[in-house]
């Protein structure tokens, strides 16, 4: 089932969007600003000391809301009521400042477009029909613009124009870019959730397979033991009696090999190729490179070629998922190559751990390299692996923070890097 976190909350500000309705606020702020500093310029009079204090006002409401970028939960009842009462407070500088005559009205367009991306509809439409009241009461109410020539009350309605002209190109130009950042990280913010559906419907895969392999392991594990102790008593019988056949001989053989087979398998079905354990060991590149040839064995280990960094560091991962992990990516590569040819395990430890596998064997498609690491996706031929190497292989990274990429070109080979966090 998906997982009920990565759904946003409904009637919840985005966190996402609120970042950007302070900077747009900050935006218009600064706007209404500039627009009474110039007055002086355009030989306009007004009250300096009432629409500061006004305009102290709203940065206080901003502030309020850049305070609850610090909250887990922002509040909408707060969100909803700063916008209201930056409302009133542009309605009190548009009485102070020529009424209906002024063009900076054009502001309220903000406050709605910021309560319709935010909040929903349902503010928006309070929020308009707010700004809608109080502007019509500057009709009735208002203190008109005083010159400091009385020659300019005849350009009175070219100076409005010109004003609504500027106001609006300004609020177009604010609103067009608040809506499209907004909607950027929106986009954003839908890829970031698909990649963590993903990965929790991958962990979730994890855990029915490791509970399937658990189940497999422990209802397999009894008969198994038996046919293996059987095996072993045949084979002391023989050694203690004359001497068997060689097809007898030769039986018991590819039995036990066939047992130690299924063993292993059991063990991937179980899941102790993943970081069992929570806490965390320092692992040596050098005695992981020895522990790693041991258990391939001597004909594969006298083929691996192992590249360690000048100056090796431990690296911070549990030590036998690890050890596990990076003995089976090499027998991958080891059974993808020709006899006889080398297999490459390189660390580089400059960023975080990285461990590269390069094998130079028949390589696999464009097709199957996008699949391969899904669950019984495998290139050995059939009753010869369950393809579960490379994804518990890719668990185990994810669980500690990292990655696991794998390239492979057809006839060329393949390079599995097994990416680690540094610490």
């Amino acid at each position: 089932m998906p997982d009920r976190s990565l759904r946003p909350e409904p009637h919840r500000p985005s966190r996402v969007v609120l970042p950007w309705l302070v900077r747009l606020r900050w935006a218009s702020l600064a706007g209404l600003a500039a627009v009474f500093a110039a007055t002086p310029l355009l030989g306009i009079e007004v009250p300096g000391a009432p629409i500061a204090l006004l305009l102290a006002g709203l940065a206080a409401t901003n502030v309020v809301l850049a305070l609850q970028l610090r909250s887990p939960e922002p509040s909408r009842t707060v969100i909803g009521w700063s916008l209201l009462l930056d409302g009133a407070l542009l309605t009190g500088i548009l009485y102070y400042a020529g009424g209906p005559m002024n063009p900076i009205s054009v502001v309220y367009l903000v406050g709605i477009t910021l309560a319709a991306v935010t909040l929903g509809h349902r503010w928006a439409l309070v929020v308009s029909a707010v700004s809608i009241g109080a502007y019509a009461l500057t009709f009735f109410w208002y203190e008109p613009l005083q010159f400091t020539d009385d020659r300019s009350t005849q350009y009175t309605l070219t100076l409005h124009l010109a004003g609504m002209w500027v106001a609006l190109s300004a609020a177009a130009a604010l609103i067009a870019y608040f809506v499209g950042r907004v909607s950027e990280a929106l986009e954003q913010r839908e890829t970031e959730l698909i990649a963590a559906r993903v990965q929790a419907e991958r962990s979730e895969r994890l855990a029915a397979l490791l509970a399937l392999g658990a189940g497999a392991a422990h209802e397999l594990a009894t008969p198994l033991s038996s046919v293996r102790t059987l095996v072993g008593e045949l084979e002391r019988t023989m050694a203690a009696g004359e001497t068997a056949p060689a097809e007898s001989r030769e039986m018991l053989r590819v039995m036990r090999r066939e047992i130690d087979r299924c063993t292993h398998v059991l063990d991937q079905l179980s899941g102790r190729a993943t970081p069992a354990s929570a806490a965390d060991t320092e692992v040596d590149p050098a005695s992981l490179a020895d522990e790693v040839r041991r258990r391939l064995g001597d004909a594969r280990g006298a083929r691996l070629d192992v590249v360690l960094p000048h100056a090796p560091r431990p690296i911070a991962a549990p030590a036998e998922p690890l050890r596990q992990v990076v003995v089976a990516l090499l027998q991958n590569a080891f059974d993808a190559s020709a006899p006889g040819q080398h297999v490459a395990l390189s660390v580089d430890q400059s960023r975080g751990v990285r461990l590269e596998i390069v094998d130079h064997g028949h390589g696999m498609s464009d097709e199957l390299s996008a699949r391969i690491g899904e669950p019984f996706v495998t290139t050995k031929p059939q009753g010869t692996g369950l393809g579960l190497g490379l994804f518990l292989a890719r668990a185990f990274a994810e669980q500690m923070g990292g990655a696991l990429h794998v390239h492979s070109v057809m006839g060329q080979g393949t390079s599995v890097v097994l990416e680690l966090p540094a610490a």
